[in-house]
């Protein structure tokens, strides 16, 4: 049966959500949470509620029924056709009137895009640059020619780093002046529900209960406010042994050590975030030519090479009209991030792959087709999963909005 459920994951305890790399006592003696968890890591936890909610019960620990576990949630690296999961986001509920009859409202939040510069305790969108002015650009396709962006009169050649929630999103997307910025929803490190815990650890023996020579670490760990967590959506068509409202209650294990967190059903989203999603605010027809901002949500690791037509692979597979060109002019992604992990189905570690990290952004010119027809491409990008492989972005990598455009500076 084919449904959606949206859904937060809440713990009242400190989680480590591991980088690819060893943290064994000995080995690691400091190691940091990666923050958000990777979606693959998301997706684990999925999937493990949805098994152990299955019925009849399934055999999860003696291997006897892998063959039906594979047919029902997929291989571990591949979802059953149909599925998409969109997520993880940090997100907070936010509190109700005393007396009211609203559902609270959650209130997810992300990385900032990084067309957004900072200046002066300013928030400022970047400028594309047509001059000699100094300029930002993460992109190189084998000399020729790329934008350049920036606001050099400010001395803004920075991107912002930290989270926003969707207001600031909202203004970061509707383009210069169409929104003013809220210092509230803008937070530096973290997602204000969101604290850094120093976990201390040390491996004991087993033979003798004593601690172990050298084994002494520490682990930097997130602790999530009451009422906060990590925000999903699951589209499926499940099987008639799993039921899609497992995933609104019970609990799952969450993060090294496979410590406790609950699920719980989302009533209601924040109004911003909503109109986000629905892409109120693009434009009702687009100019030939017209530039936008492609931004990942999520880490993004386009299937194509840089030295080709499409740059992105966004015009493949038919996502977009076939009278439609996309043009890639800047990008703006920062250093790489690593992402690995380990399949519990078979005991073997992923290999380690570098992503663009989400609050990515590209910018892209749409030419071709006509007004409607470059309208319709904007929408086949916002809220979709165009910048990953597609078993990869049926498991949330690669999710993608669309923002206006940049201003010129020209001179």
């Amino acid at each position: 049966m084919a449904g959606t459920a949206e859904f937060l994951i809440e713990s009242s305890e400190a989680l480590v959500f591991g980088p690819p790399r060893s943290s064994t006592a000995g080995e690691a003696h400091r190691i940091e949470s990666q923050f958000p968890p990777s979606p693959r890591a998301f997706q684990g936890m999925l999937r493990a509620r949805l098994l152990h909610g299955a019925d009849p019960p399934l055999d999860l620990e003696s291997g006897a029924d892998n063959a039906e576990i594979e047919r029902l949630v997929g291989s571990p690296d591949r979802f059953p056709a149909g599925w998409q999961l969109r997520g993880p986001f940090p997100a907070l509920r936010l509190a109700v009137a005393r007396g009211s009859l609203d559902a609270p409202k959650l209130q997810p939040w992300v990385p900032v895009p990084r067309f957004m510069l900072h200046a002066h305790g300013a928030a400022l969108h970047a400028h594309e640059i047509r001059s000699t002015h100094p300029g930002l650009s993460d992109l190189d396709l084998d000399g020729t020619r790329v934008s350049l962006l920036g606001r050099p009169e400010f001395g803004a050649l920075k991107s912002m780093s930290g989270w926003v929630g969707p207001r600031n999103l909202l203004a970061a997307l509707s383009g210069e002046g169409a929104l003013d910025w809220d210092a509230e929803q803008w937070w530096r490190e973290r997602p204000p529900f969101v604290h850094r815990e120093i976990r201390p650890g040390l491996a004991v023996d087993g033979g003798t209960a004593t601690a172990r020579h050298g084994m002494l670490y520490f682990a930097g760990a997130l602790r999530f406010a009451a009422g906060s967590g990590l925000y999903g959506r699951l589209d499926a068509r499940l099987d008639k042994r799993l039921d899609l409202s497992t995933l609104s209650h019970g609990a799952v294990q969450a993060g090294r050590k496979g410590r406790i967190a609950v699920l719980t059903p989302v009533e209601a989203l924040d109004a911003d975030w909503q109109k986000i999603m629905n892409g109120s605010h693009l434009p009702a027809a687009v100019e030939d030519g017209a530039r936008f901002w492609l931004y990942a949500l999520t880490p993004a690791r386009p299937d194509a090479t840089p030295d080709r037509e499409d740059a992105l692979g966004l015009a493949r597979g038919g996502r977009l009209p076939a009278a439609v060109r996309v043009k890639l002019c800047a990008a703006l992604t920062g250093r790489p991030q690593v992402i690995g992990g380990y399949r519990l189905a078979d005991r073997t570690p992923r290999p380690n792959l570098l992503y663009h990290p989400a609050g990515s952004a590209w910018l892209i010119e749409l030419s071709g087709g006509s007004a409607e027809q470059r309208r319709d491409a904007l929408h086949a990008l916002h809220d979709r999963h165009p910048l990953a492989p597609q078993a990869d972005a049926a498991m949330g990598f690669g999710h993608t909005l669309v923002g206006i455009g940049p201003k010129i500076m020209e001179g």
